[in-house]
């Protein structure tokens, strides 16, 4: 395993990091499951992540089990957990969060902990309100329950860098793979260069790695899988500290762990060269150039939107799977606080005109308009 610093934290943290949301808990007992996080422990893994609600809220608890196992080595290995500002009203209620995780957990302190899931300018409003959720992680470390106040959020890079550009956390967790990096890597960049550990999230996209490697055989290298390239991906990557993986048996564990061993650091000119590859080999697909934005007179940020429409095009999605896609896009992927969307279209003509690949675009955001319809934002 390869470990990193944090930020600016001083602590060490492996490149592959378990993600708590893959348990099998039906086919497992909790036990069973907390194995499986101590061979992680054992493999070199060092950070793990986890939440409430989790596995039917199994996940803190099957994380205690292990910890419990592991506490002789407590300072060598760090533990993150998250409450979203929505369900907070009060800075109370955001330390109580705390102790219920340190309790399920069974730990004193939480190495990092997440305002969590923040889709929009709003919710991150929320969450540094007077009398609300960072207020009450600042007393919470005040009091040594937990040591780094961090973010997670789902918000395009250009926010990101916003948030970080704040200056009040010390970390960033982003949902950031090889297919999407593109609309996440400018977040990535700056909290780095501002001294914040970075995590990323969804390395497999979701499922979409996994589930369609014929069809992604070209972003590997020599005999690797194309889940394998996309983890290669995000550790070989500087401005990255932890691939967060969610793991559901130890073959996924060793299969990471294994990549981590022999992945090498990508410098600017290797990332330049993916984004080319990714260019060359996606045709119908968009590429996410971004020459259509900027064209755009009423501002609708259609590589975004182009980027959803990739999965009908690629993984010959129904309309329904659309429909659910784009909804769940707007909700936590890259399509959250947009101002302007598909039916806003004047049909100019205009991002055509500069599409480097000469695609559609005005079709395709009259059909995403239609499914917008569907569930109900119009």
């Amino acid at each position: 395993m390869i470990y990193s610093e944090y930020g600016k934290t001083g602590n060490m943290v492996s490149a592959v990091g378990f993600g708590g949301m893959r348990f099998d808990t039906k086919k497992r007992t909790d036990k069973e499951n907390a194995e499986i996080v101590l061979h992680a422990y054992k493999k070199g893994i060092n950070y793990f992540d986890t939440a409430p609600m989790y596995c039917d809220d199994k996940s803190e608890t099957i994380f205690g089990l292990a910890f419990e196992k592991m506490s002789k080595d407590r300072d060598k290995f760090f533990v993150a957990t998250k409450k979203m500002p929505t369900e907070v009203n009060a800075a109370e209620e955001g330390i109580d969060s705390v102790k219920k995780s340190l309790e399920k957990l069974k730990i004193d302190y939480i190495d990092f902990f997440h305002v969590w899931c923040v889709r929009t300018q709003e919710q991150y409003e929320l969450a540094m309100k007077k009398g609300g959720l960072y207020e009450g992680l600042l007393k919470c470390k005040e009091e040594g329950l937990i040591k780094h106040i961090v973010i997670s959020t789902h918000l395009p890079g250009n926010k990101v860098k916003n948030i970080v550009d704040d200056g009040y956390f010390e970390g960033v967790l982003m949902g950031i793979n090889i297919l999407n990096f593109r609309f996440r890597w400018e977040g990535a960049v700056a909290a780095q260069k501002a001294g914040l550990g970075v995590v990323a999230m969804n390395p497999l996209a979701g499922g979409l790695v996994p589930g369609y490697q014929k069809q992604l055989a070209f972003i590997t290298e020599g005999n690797e899988t194309p889940i394998e390239a996309a983890i290669r991906f995000l550790v070989s990557a500087p401005q990255i500290n932890v691939a967060l993986v969610g793991f559901t048996t130890k073959e996924q564990i060793d299969t990471a762990c294994r990549v981590a061993e022999n992945a090498k650091p990508f410098s600017e000119e290797d990332i330049e060269k993916i984004k080319q590859k990714m260019s060359e080999n996606m045709d119908v697909l968009c590429t996410g150039c971004g020459y259509c934005e900027s064209s755009c007179p009423v501002e609708i940020p259609i590589p975004r939107f182009m980027q959803v429409y990739n999965e009908k095009l690629f993984c010959d999605k129904s309309e329904k799977d659309m429909v659910n896609l784009l909804n769940e896009n707007r909700q936590y992927g890259i399509l959250t606080g947009t101002k302007a969307d598909p039916k806003d279209c004047v049909k100019c003509g205009k991002c055509e005109e500069v599409c480097t690949q000469h695609l559609n675009i005005i079709e395709r955001l009259e059909e995403m308009a239609e499914w917008d319809i569907l569930i109900g934002n119009r």
